[in-house]
């Protein structure tokens, strides 16, 4: 096992106990880590870090995972989503987010498979600006979106870069109200 298998599988250890404070310390100091973790699925159960946040009700971890590419689609073992889970466990309004947050696994905007490459998303409503502070990838139609550095773009409310048809972000093209532009 490499040096940085290692140290997810005891970030999921932690996850799996519930210590949600120091694994989102780690993930704020180090994004490249908190990507990995997103991607990550535990063998034999095929829980990830999304369906541990879940199980605790942790919608701060959601949040995160989320926003740095985690699959809502991805299913347990037993064919549970993170939202099938954190409905089992009485997080209904956390359910719900994830619900709403999904993308669909066959959507110009699934999230990407390659930690190295940014999740986008198509929710228009939520736009916030940012701007780059390095070059990123981004994940759209099974490509990816390059977007350079110092380079304006946006985002939804889960930290996901706003792609339109053709792979635009600057606006991103599709983008119902014109007045988030200005």
């Amino acid at each position: 096992m490499s040096e940085l298998q290692d140290v997810i599988e005891r970030a999921y250890q932690r996850a799996e106990a519930g210590h949600w404070d120091g694994l989102l310390s780690d993930w704020e100091k180090s994004d490249a880590f908190a990507r990995r973790c997103s991607r990550y699925v535990r063998l034999g159960s095929a829980w990830t870090f999304l369906h541990q946040a879940a199980y605790f009700g942790c919608e701060q971890a959601c949040r995160v995972l989320i926003g740095r590419g985690a699959s809502l689609e991805a299913l347990t073992h037993d064919s549970r989503t993170a939202a099938e889970v954190a409905e089992e466990k009485g997080h209904h309004e956390l359910a719900a987010l994830l619900r709403d947050a999904s993308t669909g696994a066959d959507s110009l905007w699934a999230p990407p498979v390659d930690p190295d490459v940014l999740p986008s998303s198509d929710r228009w409503n939520e736009a916030t600006e940012a701007r780059a502070e390095s070059a990123l990838s981004v994940a759209y139609g099974g490509g990816v979106v390059k977007i350079p550095k110092g380079a304006r773009y946006f985002v939804d409310s889960l930290g996901r870069v706003l792609v339109g048809w053709h792979g635009t972000f600057d606006p991103p093209c599709g983008m119902s109200d014109q007045s988030m532009l200005s």
